[in-house]
């Protein structure tokens, strides 16, 4: 037990410092803040709508990689990667411009090249996010796991990201003896927040199945989620300097994504204490995620 947990101790500052070390902590106005500065707050809940919901969807998997959570300890520690597949349809949306008094197509944050007044997109086919992904358990067939991220540069565009996340997973097998067949169900909460522009948390109710074979575990799920971002921006549509001592005009709106249900295929491999997971989240946003732990 105190070998475990001296390992565990070593990889989590390891992970932490790895991620400090090679990122750093940058606070600077990014391209995404000067590109809402021209929108008003109708334009830029539509301009943003891509990215606010594929990084929600994101947050909200990759939480497990097993329904097995019978009695008796167990420790994991890896990390879980996220990539959220944005369809075509999501490039443009119809604006409203202050100039010519009608609505033009123009680019999402995801999309291309604005149009005139608008400002462009990134040209952004997916959205990846990668976070540590520590579990512990099982006390009564009851397991508890943990995602946290401190402020870590991510994107030159968007800026730093933070992650906070956490949720509990019961067995539902331990109350009907020689199933050959793992369930349980799961609750969990996710926190992000991304450069100064944006917020999101979101809760999501799972229900995991799982089979297990020599080294091989197949697993399923069913999930409903809840999703919340909040938006904040200085808007100066006329560019011009912002005068010392007076505040700039600032834009709050948020965004709630609701009664979203979605489900997950996947597949872990095992070898000794390492195990690789990989799944695929259909829904709204079609997520792809991998995970790399070490299982004490």
């Amino acid at each position: 037990m105190i070998v475990r947990i001296l390992v565990l101790g070593i990889c989590v500052f390891l992970f932490f410092f790895s991620f400090q070390s090679l990122y750093g902590i940058e606070e600077e106005e990014r391209q995404i803040e000067k590109n809402l500065r021209s929108l008003t707050s109708e334009n830029a809940r539509s301009y943003l709508m891509p990215l606010m919901e594929a990084y929600s969807a994101n947050l909200n998997r990759a939480t497990f990689h097993t329904a097995n959570v019978r009695s008796g300890f167990s420790l994991y520690l890896g990390m879980k990667a996220m990539v959220a597949i944005i369809p075509d349809i999501e490039n443009t949306y119809p604006a409203f411009s202050t100039a010519t008094n009608s609505i033009v197509n123009t680019a999402t944050v995801v999309g291309n090249n604005g149009n005139n007044e608008f400002p462009d997109g990134f040209n952004w086919k997916v959205i990846p996010v990668m976070v540590p992904h520590l579990s512990i358990g099982n006390l009564f067939g009851t397991q508890i796991f943990f995602r946290y991220l401190p402020s870590t540069k991510f994107d030159d565009k968007i800026g730093d990201i933070d992650v906070f996340g956490g949720g509990i997973t019961h067995s539902l097998s331990q109350y009907i003896p020689g199933m050959p067949i793992d369930f349980a169900v799961q609750g969990s909460f996710q926190y992000t927040k991304l450069g100064n522009t944006f917020e999101s948390s979101g809760i999501v109710y799972n229900f995991l199945a799982s089979a297990q074979f020599t080294g091989l575990t197949l697993y399923g799920a069913l999930g409903f989620e809840n999703s919340e971002v909040s938006v904040r921006y200085n808007y100066n549509p006329s560019g011009q300097s912002e005068t010392p001592g007076i505040p700039p005009d600032q834009i709050t709106f948020s965004e709630t994504f609701e009664e979203y249900y979605r489900a997950t295929m996947g597949m872990s491999l095992q070898f000794i204490i390492f195990i690789f997971n990989a799944d695929f989240s259909f829904g709204n946003y079609n997520i792809a995620s991998v995970g790399f732990g070490i299982s004490l």
